[in-house]
């Protein structure tokens, strides 16, 4: 610490400053939820009241199993007021009676917090409350039970609404349209009711006790106050979670060098708080984390730590220009560039008159869309806000760092959330500090290649990128003179970014036109290459696949390949030939026995071609191929990214089925992409039988990366139920974890394709980071399967992440060894699939691959 303070003096100090402070904020904001918690009567929400809910759940839980076992026992004698709802509560459970049990435990314990630290503590007015949270939710419950058919569908809508108002609103609606009769307790028998299940969390719990007096009319008056063991636990326990809250953020000196699984990053406060690697699998102690944390620290990671640390030592600096001008952007109201609006959006008007019930379900999908805009409105302006203010704070430094680390497969992620991966205005709000200085023309090249590719124009060559920026300089110059009063970059593809590239190129020109070359010009943009879909990459040069390799730029091309159209292209084909002579519809039988259409791809078809399917539709489900996405899978998609927006935006007409619609695109989708990367398909294939035959050894799936990291897939079985109270939203999990572990065979074998593509792409970043570092380069904005370096050492980068990528691949039979390590876990008896064979391509060919990485 001393040689910190002699190396950077008070700026060392002001580092650790800038810990604690961000420390301090983390704490005085969990204190502060806290408090609003008590002051909204949600403290059973907070993780400090599931934890003492837990603590005592399995006591008054037996009480509670009691109670009812014993009070539904016929016997001689007066029976108490509220056997009728305890009759009616057995037969809604019956097969379910643990539910039942849950449900009472939970809406008595849950009450009771809440209401206590709100002072709201009236025992009768608790017995009602506690007696109307169990009866809402039985009454779902029966609901149900009688329409199993719908079941799924009510439940969706609940859990897709917010508040517990809405989800009770919605759900009674939904029981009407169905007729679903259900006759209220009345209030003497639920209050009797409550007061039983009070008197039973009091008795099991030691966390509450009754309190009797005279209120100012002189009536007697029973309340329920909270223990002073409640209050003093309470106490201690919150103090403890709010001492280790904690939020990362950005440094002003170079970050601590990770030297071992726990020294690096930070200096002072948050130094605690982060790891060379994010284990977050591993928080379940067993016989195999136990082994593998004890081999992470026998192993030599010097190569993948020195790659983690050449990145996280890049010296940044606020880009203020941009800040600026996102400033003014927030000023006006937003809404531009990305940047949400910052008022909540309009209430909708409420419905007058006389209206139909078309009209009315209409209005109220318009007002529950209302609802989800307007909650992805405000996290994103809070999201923009919270950029800005971060930028404002460390825009004073000559440079800043951010402190990285790595998750299990190796991939590299920045610690602090503002960050060089962060979104497009976030990555607009950084340019390298200190970026050296340019020597050739072929330097502006590159940085106007970069600008095309910020506007969107990434599809086309190099050459027609650079010409695109000459046709469009006097627009952009315009941007960087005035860029409130001409909103041009504003529509680009990454508006700010290409906004911070508007601000370069006038740099530029002022700089040409004093200097007259581009000698000596520092431009701090970073331009980045990215693969090209990049798991099918990897797989296409593992496997030495020509077909696939092509489709993914591999081989040398005059533009870009873009495999997304291919795939569009060949449903295309396939959309017109069954829009003729496709199946044909056909009437079938539902769940609930009534008839619906079951359209044939012949309607499927015709509806498809009168949307229209392009690159966009097909993107995502060829993008994850690689990872481990399937048929089923792209259905899932399909309907989230394409067809769902569609009908939200008024372009979805023709889609009269939207599930049917999916899985028919998912199907075309699926054959179409398996004839344009066969290979890719097999390797998956493989890679999973693999895992598989480990599984059944009781053994994980383990394999070592070039780069040297170990990688473990730590799925293990948690045998696990929960209990979720559907109104409130308060749950109960029961679980019980083996110390030696249960391997979760099937997450095992569904996760290592795109574990052991992701672990390979980690390994091609890591030794592409330690070549450019021999290379001369310094300065890195690296994003998974994007290579960023300044302007100035771009053509360098263009060709160390390729000789990076043809000497990995070379050099190691990545196939090979991991089945060399699968066979050290695998019974020799047990016969093991061979490796798929290899095609023709010469990876040497990516050396001169224009757009391997563009």
């Amino acid at each position: 610490m001393e040689n910190m303070v002699n190396k950077y003096g008070e700026l060392f100090t002001e580092q650790l400053e800038i810990e604690a402070s961000y420390k301090k904020f983390a704490e005085e904001l969990l204190k502060n939820t806290y408090a609003e918690s008590k002051l909204e009567g949600k403290t059973a929400e907070t993780a400090l009241g599931k934890r003492l809910m837990n603590h005592q759940f399995d006591t008054v839980f037996e009480n509670v199993k009691v109670f009812v076992e014993t009070t539904l026992q016929p016997k001689p004698g007066v029976k108490p007021a509220y056997i009728g709802i305890l009759q009616q509560l057995a037969d809604i459970y019956e097969g379910k009676e643990r539910d039942l049990y849950t449900l009472l435990t939970m809406a008595t314990f849950s009450v009771l917090l809440n209401s206590v630290f709100r002072k709201e503590t009236r025992l009768s007015n608790l017995a009602q409350t506690v007696a109307a949270e169990v009866q809402t939710e039985a009454r779902m419950e029966a609901f149900l039970k009688a329409n199993p058919e719908i079941a799924a569908s009510v439940l969706r809508g609940i859990s897709e609404r917010v508040s517990k108002h809405y989800k009770t609103y919605y759900a009674y609606r939904r029981m009407e349209h169905a007729n679903f009769s259900w006759n209220p307790w009345s209030l003497k028998d639920s209050t009797l009711f409550g007061a039983k299940l009070i008197e039973l969390v009091i008795q099991g719990s030691g966390y509450f006790e009754l309190y009797d007096h005279t209120d100012m009319n002189g009536k007697a008056v029973t309340e329920i106050h909270p223990t002073q063991w409640l209050l003093n636990t309470w106490a201690k326990n919150e103090e403890k979670l709010i001492a280790k809250a904690y939020r990362m953020c950005p440094t002003v000196v170079p970050p601590a060098p990770w030297t071992t699984f726990k020294d690096g990053g930070y200096y002072g406060e948050l130094k605690s708080y982060c790891t060379f690697l994010r284990l977050h699998d591993f928080s379940v102690p067993n016989v195999f984390t136990k082994e593998y944390m004890a081999r992470l620290n026998q192993l030599d990671l010097s190569n993948v730590q020195a790659a983690i640390n050449a990145i996280q030592e890049t010296p940044w600096i606020i880009n203020k220009k941009v800040l600026k001008v996102a400033k003014a952007v927030i000023a006006r109201g937003g809404e531009l560039a990305g940047i949400p609006r910052m008022e909540p959006l309009p209430e909708l008007p409420r419905l007058t008159g006389d209206y139909t019930d078309e009209e009315l379900k209409a209005h109220k999908q318009k007002a529950v869309e209302r609802i989800r805009l307007e909650a992805r409105r405000k996290s994103k302006a809070i999201r923009a806000i919270g950029h800005i203010k971060v930028a404002e704070r460390f825009s004073k430094y000559e440079s800043i760092y951010f402190p990285c680390n790595m998750d299990f497969r190796g991939r590299v992620y920045p610690i602090p959330s503002f960050s060089f991966q962060g979104d497009d205005l976030n990555k607009a709000l950084l340019l390298f500090a200190d970026a050296p200085a340019c020597s050739s023309y072929k330097d502006i090249e590159w940085l106007m290649v970069h600008g095309a590719n910020l506007a969107g124009v990434d599809k086309v060559s190099f050459d027609d990128r650079v010409a695109w920026v000459r046709d469009h300089e006097a627009q952009i110059l315009d941007c960087a003179k005035d860029p409130m009063g001409n909103l041009w970059w504003a529509d680009q593809d990454s508006p700010f970014q290409f906004l911070a590239f508007c601000f370069e190129w006038q740099a530029w020109r002022e700089h040409e036109a004093k200097f007259g070359t581009p000698e000596g010009f520092k431009c701090g943009i970073p331009v980045a290459f990215d693969g090209t879909c990049s798991g099918l990459q990897h797989f296409s040069a593992i496997l030495r696949d020509p077909v696939g390799g092509k489709a993914v730029n591999l081989l040398p091309a005059d533009k870009p390949q873009d495999i997304y159209g291919m795939v569009a292209e060949v449903v295309n084909e396939q959309l017109k030939k069954d829009s003729v002579s496709g199946t044909p519809d056909t009437t079938a039988e539902g769940k609930n026995g009534e008839p619906y259409t079951k359209y044939g791809t012949k309607t499927l078809a015709q509806q498809w071609l009168a949307y229209g399917v392009n690159r966009k539709v097909t993107k995502r489900s060829v993008m994850t191929l690689a990872y481990g996405s399937k048929e089923f899978g792209f259905r899932d998609q399909i309907l989230e990214d394409t067809i769902e927006p569609a009908i939200l935006e008024g372009r979805g007409g023709m889609f009269a089925n939207p599930n049917q619609s999916a899985g028919y695109m998912a199907k075309l989708i699926w054959n179409a992409v398996r004839k344009v990367v066969v290979k890719a398909v097999e390797g998956m294939e493989w890679l999973q039988q693999m895992a598989r035959l480990v599984c059944k050894e009781g053994q994980v799936v383990t394999w070592m990366t070039p780069m040297g990291l170990p990688v473990q897939q730590s799925y293990m079985v948690c045998n696990s139920e929960v209990y979720r109270m559907r109104f409130s939203g308060i749950d109960k999990r029961f679980y019980s974890v083996n110390i030696t572990g249960d391997i979760d065979k099937r997450a095992q074998a569904q996760g290592i394709a795109p574990n052991f593509i992701h672990s390979m792409d980690a390994a091609h970043l890591q030794l592409t980071v330690i070549m450019a570092k021999e290379a001369g380069i310094n300065h890195f904005s690296m994003i998974h399967d994007s290579y960023g370096a300044p302007v100035a050492q771009a053509d360098r980068m263009f060709k160390t992440v390729r000789e990076a990528f043809i000497k990995m691949y070379s050099e190691n039979n990545v196939l090979e060894q991991f089945k060399a390590d699968m066979e050290m876990l695998i019974e020799k008896g047990d016969k093991i699939p061979a490796i798929p064979s290899k095609g023709t391509l010469d990876l040497n060919v990516v050396r001169e691959s224009l757009y391997t990485f563009h």
